[in-house]
C-alpha cells in the first residue's frame, strides 16, 4: 500500500480542495510530544542504517484516507510509561483534531529508550 503525500479535504469549499501535506502532521505531533512531562522524542539513530537522516515522528497517509502517526520516544527513569504513553496519545489526538476536525487517524507510539 503506497503511502500519499497529502490528505485532501473535500468539500472544503466550493472554489477547490484542501490538501494537508504529512510534514504538517508530523509537526504538529512533534510540538504536542514536548508538552508531556516525563518523555521527549527518540534522538537514536535507526538500527541497520549507516547513512540518511532518522525521524522520531512519521505520518502516513493511506489510500484508506486515514493518517497514520508513528512516535519514538525517550521515557525519563522513574515515569510510569503506559501513563505517559496515553499522554502523549492524548495530547497528539487532541492536537490533530484541533488543527484539522475532519481527519480520522491513529496514533502509535514507540518507547524506544529510557534515561
Amino acid at each position: 500500500m503506497a503511502d500519499r503525500k497529502y490528505f485532501n479535504i473535500k468539500n472544503y469549499s466550493t472554489n477547490g480542495e484542501l490538501a494537508i501535506s504529512h510534514h504538517a502532521f508530523e509537526t504538529i505531533a512533534s510540538i504536542a510530544i514536548k508538552r508531556v512531562k516525563g518523555a521527549k522524542l527518540y534522538k537514536g539513530k535507526e538500527k541497520g542504517k549507516t547513512f540518511g537522516t532518522y525521524h522520531p515522528v512519521t505520518c502516513s497517509i493511506r489510500k484508506d484516507n486515514r493518517v497514520e502517526v508513528k512516535v519514538d520516544i525517550t521515557v525519563k527513569k522513574g515515569v510510569n510509561v503506559k501513563t505517559t504513553c496515553e499522554k502523549i496519545q492524548d495530547e497528539i489526538s487532541q492536537s490533530l483534531m484541533l488543527a484539522c476536525e475532519t481527519v480520522p487517524f491513529s496514533v502509535k507510539i514507540n518507547v524506544a529508550a529510557i534515561e
